[in-house]
């Protein structure tokens, strides 16, 4: 039986913000800025790994979603006790509300069930698209779809030229770099995504929607008469291939290659992915760097991430880590 069915909805100013620079009251001469005077101290995003860390692991939480979809899309069961349906039923209500003072309430029907047909917006890290996907979800939702079709596929293009211009410097020896080393942008796909593969930045299945959101980009920037009778089709399989990749790509949960298998309801990087140039760049500074003992404070201000503060401490392997090891 489901919780009480609370929707999920957090964006970079919303109960995921990190606290800048947070007060730690009580802290001990002598010891990191920021640790609490009961052995504890405030962790801050994207610190960097000191020789004293190795029973510690990069968590990434710096992140936004809107799982409201979901919850808009669950049927209430009669099987359920009543406090439960009344409760999914007054979540329901609350997100109608949201959405009407967001959207509007003129033709709230079909905007409501555009956003119902978009789905969940994907767990992701903070990165090059957050605040364009969340643009392109909203002209869909307004029935605007040939602008959220060339959004859509306009970002994929963006995202690529991040990664590619981000990262290029990291692989000199490449057979890539000469063809890249000196362009400030590039509007070929497949000589982006050939590199982003070849340099194990791009995981195959991003790849792969990248190849086939390419084909929508070539679709609709070029004429087609067909678009002026419906663009909506078009516009959704876009949308939906983009959060495809950033799901593969930039999630800050699932079952990727740089998670440490094993850690359930939270996900940490493995130790040996840390130097990898895109972890670097896009999952670090997202995390925080902690032990076992971390706690997580989801405060009116923010997020506040503190962990205790041993006197010694052994290196551990993810496994080890895994298990739940000091």
């Amino acid at each position: 039986m489901p919780d009480g069915g609370a929707a999920g909805h957090a964006t970079p100013l919303d109960s995921y913000r990190v606290i800048a620079n947070p007060a730690a009251p009580g802290a001990s001469a002598g010891r990191r800025s920021g640790e609490r005077a009961d052995m504890r101290r405030v962790v801050p995003s994207g610190e960097a790994r000191g020789p004293g860390d190795g029973n510690k692991r990069y968590r990434p939480m710096i992140m936004d979603f809107d799982t409201r979809a979901n919850t808009l899309s669950t049927e209430i069961r009669d099987d359920w006790t009543p406090a439960i349906r009344d409760q999914w039923r007054k979540n329901i209500e609350n997100i109608h509300q949201e959405l009407s003072a967001e959207f509007g309430q003129r033709d709230f029907a079909t905007k409501l069930q555009n956003f119902k047909d978009l789905g969940a917006k994907p767990f992701s890290v903070l990165a090059y698209h957050n605040k364009f996907l969340a643009q392109a979800r909203s002209a869909f939702v307004m029935s605007a779809y040939y602008p959220a079709l060339v959004g859509a596929c306009t970002l994929g293009e963006r995202i690529l030229n991040h990664l590619v211009i981000k990262l290029r410097d990291d692989f000199k020896s490449s057979t890539h770099y000469k063809h890249i080393y000196k362009k400030s942008s590039f509007d070929k796909w497949p000589k982006m995504i050939d590199a982003l593969a070849d340099w194990n930045v791009l995981i195959p299945e991003a790849a792969a929607d990248f190849v086939k959101l390419n084909a929508r980009r070539n679709d609709c920037v070029h004429f087609r008469h067909d678009l002026d009778r419906d663009a909506r089709a078009p516009a959704l399989e876009a949308i939906q291939l983009l959060e495809a990749i950033i799901q593969r790509q930039f999630s800050a949960f699932g079952a990727n290659s740089w998670f440490i298998p094993g850690t359930l309801g939270a996900s940490f990087l493995r130790r040996d992915v840390e130097t990898l140039p895109f972890i670097r760049l896009v999952f670090i500074p997202n995390s925080f760097l902690v032990s076992n003992r971390h706690q997580m404070h989801f405060t009116a201000g923010g997020l506040l991430v503190t962990d205790e503060v041993l006197e010694s401490v052994e290196d551990l392997t993810d496994e080890q880590f895994a298990m739940g090891d000091i």
